[in-house]
């Protein structure tokens, strides 16, 4: 299952079914129908995008609505997601995957709400690794430049958000990119990995 409507997400589903996998893509966590049982799922991809959220704008320009739309909503929608997983996983031993963009680790002027939903999301991720290991389910954090998001991003070129080329080349800062390592991910030898989280920025900042 794929959960968002980011740039991501779609080229992780078209990834995926280009591996053979069948493949269930939800907008948006209101459309996951939460109350009903469900059947065991093998992976569960998160990538969560708000339109809007890549114009930088100065934070005290926000009214409390924006601020809401932008920072909290993304957290509450990330929250419905981990909920409907968990049970649905714990069937299959299965896998989470929370992509959400690296801003919130290298920080960006004008991207405040961005990086406070991303870096609230990656908090609930780690928590959820150490909780969900004990029933078998694993979560990884993949932390895509923001580039990858939506082509929309493309007009930060150039500003504090863009700060160093990627070593391997802009290709490796594609949302293909970030497909390629959910399936690294989905393989039996990533079964000791839990909670750590992946910067996806062709080595642009190489966080230790």
């Amino acid at each position: 299952m794929v959960i968002g409507r980011s740039a991501v997400a779609a080229a992780v589903a078209e990834a995926l079914r280009g591996e053979g996998t069948e493949v269930v893509a939800v907008p948006e966590t209101a459309a996951l129908g939460a109350g009903d049982p469900g059947e065991a799922v093998d992976l569960v991809v998160f990538a969560p995008y708000t339109p809007g959220s890549v114009e930088a704008r100065p934070v005290v320009d926000l009214s409390p609505a924006e601020w809401d739309r932008l920072a909290e909503e993304p957290v509450r929608d990330g929250l419905a997601a981990f909920q409907y997983a968990h049970p649905r996983l714990k069937a299959a031993g299965g896998r989470f995957v929370l992509a959400v963009p690296s801003v919130a680790i290298e920080g960006g002027s004008g991207l405040v709400p961005l990086a406070t939903a991303a870096e609230a999301l990656r908090a609930l991720g780690k928590s959820a690794a150490r909780r969900w290991a004990r029933d078998g389910v694993s979560v990884h954090l993949l932390t895509p430049t923001v580039f990858a998001l939506d082509p929309a991003a493309e007009a930060l070129r150039g500003t504090d958000v863009d700060r160093s080329e990627a070593a391997l080349g802009a290709d490796s800062m594609s949302p293909e990119a970030v497909a390629d390592v959910v399936l690294l991910l989905c393989s039996p030898r990533a079964r000791h990995l839990t909670g750590s989280t992946f910067a996806l920025d062709g080595g642009a900042l190489m966080v230790p």
